[in-house]
This record gives C-alpha cells, sequence and structure tokens, in this order.
C-alpha cells in the first residue's frame, strides 16, 4: 500500500482553493457573485454529480453490499449523532454552532475528496461502494443536515414534505431510480451530466478559497473550538468507525475500508456551501473544513495503514 496516491489526491484537491483565495484577495469577485457560484454548485453540479455517480449496472450481489453499507453507515451516524451534542456543548459554543457542528460530525467530505482518495487507493471498483456511502450521506444532508443548517442560522422550521424537496435530493432519487432499473443513459445525456458534475469539487474548492480570502490567519489557527471539532471528526469518528467494523465483520475487505476511510473525511465542503446559501455561521464552518482538510492529510494515511496491517 502506497501513502503518496492518498497524499496527492488530498494536495491536488486542496490546492483547487487558491484561486478562490485570490479573486477574493484582489477583489475580483463580490459576496453576490461568489453565493451565485454557491447556488450552481447546490442546485446543479452537485445533483448531477450524484446521479452520475449511480449509473452502475444492476446486479443482487451489489444490491446486498449496497444494503450491508447502509445498515452500517446509519449505526455509525447513529453513534456520532448521539455524541455530537455532548461534545459541542462541552467545548462551550452558542446554539447555533452548536447544530452546526452536529452537522460537521456527521456529514465528512465522501464526495469531493473521499471518491478520489478511495479510487486511489482500491482502484475502480471501490467506487461504486463509495457512492454508496455518498448516497447516504447525501440522502441525509438534503434532509436532516438541511433542518440543521436551519437551525444554525436561527431559522423558524415549518418541517413538512415540501421542506425536503430541493435539487439535491432529487438528484438522489433520480440516480437511484436508473439504478434501480438498470437503466443507463444515452451518451448524449449521460456525457452531459458528467461534465457538469465534474465542475462541482473545483467550484466548491473555489467557494471556500473565496470564503478563506476574507479571513486572517490567526482566525483560522487560533481557534481551539475548530480543533476540537477537528480531533472529533478526524480521530474520534473514524475510530469509533473502525471499532465498529471490527466488531461487525472482523476482517477489513474492501466494503470495510471503503467505509472506515468514508468516515475518516475531513468536514464536508457542503457545510461552508450550504451555511454561506443560508446566510448562518460560514465563516466557522469554513474554518472547520480547512483546517480539517489539511489535517487529515496526516490522519486519512494513518488509517489506511493501520487497515493493511
Amino acid at each position: 500500500m502506497v501513502v503518496w496516491p492518498i497524499l496527492s489526491s488530498l494536495i491536488m484537491i486542496f490546492i483547487l482553493i487558491v484561486p478562490g483565495v485570490f479573486f477574493k484577495k484582489k477583489n475580483i469577485l463580490t459576496e453576490d457573485q461568489n453565493g451565485a457560484i454557491n447556488s450552481i454548485v447546490v442546485n446543479l453540479t452537485w445533483p448531477c454529480l450524484v446521479i452520475d455517480a449511480m449509473q452502475m449496472k444492476f446486479s443482487l450481489q451489489v444490491l446486498k453490499d449496497s444494503a450491508y453499507i447502509l445498515v452500517v453507515c446509519l449505526l455509525i451516524l447513529a453513534i456520532i449523532f448521539a455524541i455530537s451534542f455532548p461534545v459541542a456543548k462541552l467545548i462551550k459554543l452558542p446554539k447555533t454552532k452548536q447544530y452546526l457542528t452536529v452537522f460537521m460530525l456527521l456529514f465528512g467530505n465522501t464526495g469531493f475528496i473521499g471518491i478520489p482518495v478511495i479510487k486511489a487507493l482500491y482502484g475502480t471498483d471501490a467506487v461504486f461502494y463509495a457512492a454508496i456511502v455518498e448516497l447516504i450521506n447525501d440522502i441525509l444532508i438534503f434532509t436532516v443536515g438541511i433542518l440543521l443548517i436551519q437551525l444554525s442560522a436561527g431559522a423558524n422550521l415549518k418541517v413538512g414534505f415540501k421542506q425536503f424537496i430541493n435539487p439535491g435530493l432529487i438528484g438522489v432519487i433520480i440516480g437511484l431510480v436508473l439504478f434501480l432499473l438498470n437503466i443507463q443513459l444515452p451518451n448524449l445525456i449521460g456525457g452531459s451530466i458528467e461534465m457538469i458534475g465534474n465542475a462541482t469539487t473545483p467550484l466548491t474548492m473555489f467557494c471556500i478559497g473565496f470564503q478563506i480570502g476574507g479571513l486572517k490567519f490567526k482566525e483560522i489557527a487560533g481557534d481551539f473550538q475548530v480543533y476540537a471539532i477537528c480531533f472529533v471528526k478526524l480521530l474520534i469518528v473514524p475510530v469509533l468507525t473502525l471499532l465498529v467494523v471490527k466488531l461487525w465483520a472482523g476482517n477489513f475487505s474492501m466494503l470495510e475500508k471503503v467505509l472506515i476511510i468514508g468516515f475518516a473525511m475531513p468536514v464536508g465542503a457542503v457545510a461552508s456551501i450550504f451555511s454561506q446559501q443560508y446566510k448562518g455561521e460560514a465563516a466557522f464552518a469554513t474554518k472547520s473544513v480547512l483546517l480539517s482538510t489539511v489535517l487529515s492529510l496526516i490522519t486519512i494515511p494513518i488509517f489506511a495503514i493501520i487497515m493493511e496491517l
């Protein structure tokens, strides 16, 4: 097992933040223009990314493996949810940041960083299972996650069916239906969706970079609460996942490795994107995304190596 493919994937994605920082420092884009890019990501490119990830041939074995991943993911997410509020209160966060912290501990960067890293580590066959983890994340992000972000932004919620209908969830539903019915989109349509989906990572990283460009270094590196969130997200969460998987399966097959690496991902960039869109604690989210991504350069290789011992 080679560590360099993991590091190179993370560094390559991290470099995509630089243009956003430059555009902010040079005042090339306004906040409103950056907000428009956020909307493009949330409402167009990300749903296309999900649909493209689900364009895989149906089989009963794949369905069984997917069900296994679903059960284990939900179990681990339930454990994370149970510890998230006590953690948020322990580090003395205000109410709005507590909801955001629960979101950040639950949802890692399983798509933008997770899929490229898992592909580099375990090959193309592992990408499907990484997409299943991403699918589960997407469903919860665009339901439970949206509620947490809105609570963080101080919104008055009226929870109803319409509350959960959004482009991201629609993309998940379309992708899942196509997979279950074993429908492969024609190249003309599928290729276009793939191209749009491929824009998600650079656009997301650009938006994060733009937010970082408005922060001072001391604001990023000197926030104890952000370090505490990174510690839980990058060490406690994957250790819990590793223990659950070890007790459940015993050995680390490809499925187990995908699960553990998926939960070892840094805070999802969507925390920053959604916080900007809903006018919540965007700066706090962005600092957590950035610092956890940097520190994950150390922690992800550690867990990848542990599973090979």
